[in-house]
């Protein structure tokens, strides 16, 4: 079984850092990321390299999150991004275009910054790269490339499976929310519900694991307030759910704490990162997912599909 929060690599990790810290300085309910110097692969690379903050893809659809940043590290904007997806077969053999698609960019909650994500179906296994071209703000090209790989299965639940029926901490089992959320000013519809009776309800669930206080990405906070935006937006249509990902956030001083201290559905949902989205449709089954900050746009299209 997978430890949540596994480690990134170097230059994911810094280049995502640099991302999270230009967008959400001042967000309130997030925990302030330190500057991260520039990945020793940017500064003595190519002018211009693509991030890929996504962890877990496999073979078929995929939600692929990217962030591109100069040489200094720097995040660089645009509308909107081309993007090739080329497997890389063993060997020294050349990449084969195997999809393409336009990238939009998102704005983080606050600030300019923001990343770019797509939907690219992946149909191999293996290692891939990511070809990006777009014009940054003053107009001037943009080429960069970033390397992933694929897995055969998701590590969390695929598309089209069943949502797992996790039993989860609710408003009406503590008397303060503070007990069962790090958020420092919780929507309480959030906690009215547990995963599992949420599945029996028959209607749609949006779930979301996060730990505001705590995020690695300083993008947690700013997800959950999300969520209460498109509840507010669909009430009576479908249920929402903010799991905090550790227990008893309100006994946590000073550091995030270390990863056994996590909620059992982090572990029956597989998650090897924070936040993640879910969109569940009215048979329980998983129609759509999230990794890291995704938009109430992009939640409202999902759940939109499935009411």
């Amino acid at each position: 079984m997978l430890k949540l929060f596994r480690p990134l690599p170097l230059g994911m990790l810094g280049g995502l850092l640099l991302l999270l810290a230009a967008a959400c300085s001042g967000a309130p309910t997030a925990t302030t990321v330190p500057t991260a110097a520039a990945p020793p692969a940017v500064l003595n690379g190519p002018e211009y390299g693509a991030i890929i903050i996504t962890t877990d893809l496999a073979v078929g659809s995929n939600r692929v999150v990217f962030g591109i940043v100069d040489r200094n590290g720097m995040p660089v904007r645009g509308q909107q991004a081309q993007v090739r997806a080329l497997y890389l077969p063993p060997g020294d053999a050349p990449g084969v275009e195997r999809a393409s698609a336009v990238a939009e960019f998102r704005k983080w909650p606050a600030g300019p910054q923001g990343v770019f994500s797509t939907i690219l179906e992946f149909d191999t296994p293996g290692f891939w790269q990511l070809e990006v071209t777009t014009t940054g703000p003053d107009g001037t090209p943009v080429m960069a490339q970033g390397a992933l790989q694929v897995k055969e299965k998701s590590d969390t639940p695929s598309l089209g499976s069943p949502a797992p029926k996790s039993v989860t901490p609710t408003g009406d089992e503590v008397d303060d929310l503070a007990t069962i959320t790090s958020s420092t000013q919780p929507d309480p519809d959030l906690y009215k519900l547990s995963v599992h009776q949420a599945l029996a309800s028959g209607k749609p669930l949006v779930v979301v694991f996060a730990t505001p206080a705590f995020c690695v990405s300083a993008t947690c906070g700013p997800q959950v307030e999300v969520l209460s935006g498109v509840k507010d937006r669909f009430a009576g249509k479908a249920n929402f759910i903010h799991v905090e990902v550790f227990k008893d956030p309100h006994l946590i001083q000073g550091a995030r704490p270390p990863t056994d201290g996590t909620v059992p559905a982090v572990e029956e949902w597989n998650l090897p990162t924070e936040p993640w989205t879910f969109v569940v449709d009215k048979e329980g089954k998983i129609s759509a997912k999230f990794e890291q900050f995704t938009t109430g746009e992009e939640i409202e299209k999902a759940l939109e599909e499935v009411l």
